[in-house]
């Protein structure tokens, strides 16, 4: 049964998802639109399939999952395809094959645990926004939709051999929804601060969500028998609830809360009151979110949701603008591309006569059409040959006149993967790991040395050690590499946003490698860690502002490396790279021209060159970065070496060519 106040729903759902991605002001919280489509999904689907138990005393699964396969995968498949083709014409080949992946993860409705593995993965993380970034939330619906008519279908069962009365079946459903809700909601809350993108694209912390919608379909006799006024009321408030959810909340987080959280409750709450409110006779609030053009654009919304962010994201790649005016024609592109999806593939498809009358074709349909997307994928994804490029040596000169193109190494293609085995063999540790590696299987090099070095410290660390490891190598050396992500060996307490809360696991692994060192007295630590990007925290945990951070930081550092000094063991810092504003393999491989992919310097401190200057004598610095950016112009290929493969980290082909100066540095450090 249509009722037109809740497309009037998905109508102000979309639009404000839609405003908050085009990056419209007023609209920080945007995003909770998709919690909004959650809760009325809940809704929908669970008062079909109930109605189904209803006549039937069963729910054909079979019936269910075609609807679903009419429903999203024709639109789905068609947006997914066009976007790989846009990737192809119009993005750098070197992100295509990411792209590509994202796509069969989306296709087959995983998206969202690829994108919460490559939020927890922050290398991975650098990648600018994935086109299909959008289809976590489709993923989340999905999964839900597989398991949730199985478990009516179950109490359906129970029901028959039990023969409850409808009131018990009632309690029953209700007893089942909340444990649902409180399960998830809690698991959701644990993850918000243990392991948040897992919280935000994670289907088990997403349930909650659909299961409150489903908890408000179970509701509807009792909430027909309300007065009008009454539902009206709860209607406001939770227009309300949308209203502030819409214009306070951010993703980032609130009042020391990062989203999800307790922060779902609001737009969560808002959904099932607004739902409510147009429930049995249509009140003021119902019947104002029945007017035109509201459900006119809930019909579409689900094409509208899938267009506008390929089309953004691409676009604005495409145009290499982010103007308001460039968002807005993007948009515009997006509502006309909506507008013919609904009618040439959404509403024939969903309505096709021979497809209703045979579930069975339907869902065989939907996987050919799922399938088909991998061919495009495969023929999209490729990359071509780009590692023939116009290459500038650092004093602005080219190698052989302006036109000619020079063979850099390691190739673009393989740029992204040029670092260190480090990973491999369990010394790059990631986020949640608080041992300290084997001392014997991360030793590299000569092992038994009368010469040992330690390479510590954050990713920074990792992408310096290939250079460290060569000098090594050509001198004698005992190389060992202790790294984890995005933890700093300045003896400062850091709150990571990804995680929720403070990285208390970086503390641990800290102390636990300084205290291994301190037992082991290496000759040399050569300690590496980004410039300063997050907020610090105080041993009292008050979040500090970006001066106060810095300063924090090296206090911190010099803390870290007066302990070594304590106990004889000689301590070089390594400056780190210079943080890119783009992607300069991306840039490469789109322009062949290194001389377009110069960047300035940016104004982010260095915690090393600080504590050096703030130590004087008593600090061994390595200008690591000196190479890449001998003045103020940073340079993506040097000596036909390509110098990045990301943002921010160091091939490990460019950073081998750095190892005299650390053997330099080591040296100083060892006389000192």
């Amino acid at each position: 049964m249509r009722r037109d106040d809740i497309q009037g729903l998905r109508a102000v759902a979309v639009l404000v998802v839609v405003a908050y991605h085009a990056g419209a002001p007023f609209v920080p919280g945007g995003f909770v639109g998709v919690d909004l489509f959650f809760v009325l999904s809940g809704f929908l689907i669970t008062q079909l399939l109930l109605r189904e138990i209803t006549i039937t005393g069963t729910v054909s699964l079979r019936q269910f999952w075609a609807r679903r396969a009419r429903r999203i995968l024709p639109v789905s498949a068609l947006v997914l395809v066009a976007t790989m083709l846009a990737v192809r014409v119009f993005m750098s080949p070197l992100d295509r094959p990411a792209i590509g992946r994202d796509v069969v993860w989306s296709a087959l409705f995983s998206g969202n645990w690829r994108f919460a593995l490559q939020q927890t993965d922050y290398l991975a993380a650098e990648r600018d926004p994935s086109p299909v970034l959008h289809y976590w939330s489709l993923g989340v619906e999905e999964q839900f939709y597989l398991v949730w008519p199985l478990l009516l279908l179950a109490l359906a069962a129970g029901w028959r051999l039990a023969g409850r009365a409808g009131s018990v079946r009632a309690r029953l459903l209700v007893l089942a929804f909340v444990t649902v809700i409180a399960v998830s909601f809690t698991y959701c809350i644990h993850l918000s601060t243990t392991d948040q993108p897992f919280a935000y694209f994670g289907t088990p912390a997403r349930a909650w969500q659909l299961a409150a919608g489903a908890l408000v379909a179970v509701a509807v006799p009792v909430i027909s028998s309300w007065r009008p006024g009454t539902r009206t009321g709860l209607g406001v408030v939770g227009l309300a609830l949308l209203g502030a959810s819409v214009a306070i909340l951010d993703e980032s987080g609130v009042a020391g809360l990062t989203y999800p959280s307790w922060l779902t409750v609001a737009p969560t709450l808002a959904g099932m009151l607004l739902v409510t409110a147009g429930t049995g006779s249509a009140g003021p609030l119902g019947r104002a979110l029945a007017i035109r053009p509201l459900p006119w654009i809930g019909d579409r919304s689900f094409s509208l949701y899938l267009w506008h962010w390929p089309v953004l994201v691409i676009g604005m790649a495409a145009l290499d603008s982010r103007s308001p005016t460039t968002r807005a024609a993007l948009v515009a592109v997006a509502v006309g591309l909506s507008i013919a999806s609904f009618h040439v593939v959404e509403t024939p498809m969903r309505h096709a006569r021979l497809l209703v009358r045979r579930p069975v074709l339907s869902i065989a349909v939907g996987a050919c059409l799922v399938v088909a997307v991998l061919p495009v994928v495969s023929y999209t994804s490729q990359t071509g040959s780009i590692d023939r490029l116009t290459v500038t040596r650092t004093d602005g000169t080219t190698a052989r006149g302006a036109a000619a193109q020079e063979t850099v190494r390691p190739p673009l293609a393989d740029a992204a993967d040029d670092q260190g085995p480090f990973k491999q063999h369990g010394c790059h540790v990631g986020f949640a790991q608080v041992v300290v590696p084997s001392w014997d299987a991360c030793t590299f090099g000569r092992r038994g040395s009368d010469r040992e070095v330690v390479v510590l410290g954050d990713s920074i660390a990792g992408a310096i050690a290939p250079a460290v490891l060569t000098a090594g190598e050509r001198r004698g050396w005992a190389v060992t590499v202790w790294a984890k992500s995005s933890c700093p060996m300045a003896d400062v307490t850091r709150f990571d946003p990804a995680r929720g809360g403070t990285y208390e696991e970086c503390d641990a692994f800290r102390e636990a490698a300084l205290r291994a060192i301190e037992k082991r007295r290496p000759d040399v630590v050569v300690i590496a860690m980004s410039r300063l990007t997050t907020e610090w925290l105080e041993a009292d945990g008050r979040r500090l502002g970006k001066r106060a951070s810095v300063d924090h930081a090296i206090d911190g550092m010099v803390r870290t490396v007066e302990r070594l000094h304590a106990t004889g063991i000689g301590v070089v810092l390594s400056d780190s790279p210079n943080r890119a504003p783009f992607f300069p393999t991306s840039c490469l491989a789109e322009t062949r021209d290194a001389r377009q992919c110069t960047f300035h310097r940016n104004g982010k401190t260095s915690i090393m060159a600080e504590t050096s200057r703030a130590m004087g004598d008593d600090a061994v610095l390595v200008r690591a970065n000196a190479t890449a950016c001998p003045q103020d112009i940073c340079y993506p290929v040097v000596d036909n070496v390509v110098v990045y493969r990301d943002k921010v980290h160091f091939t490990q082909t460019f950073a081998r060519t750095l190892a005299d100066r650390f053997a330099a540095g080591v040296a100083r450090a060892t006389r000192r």
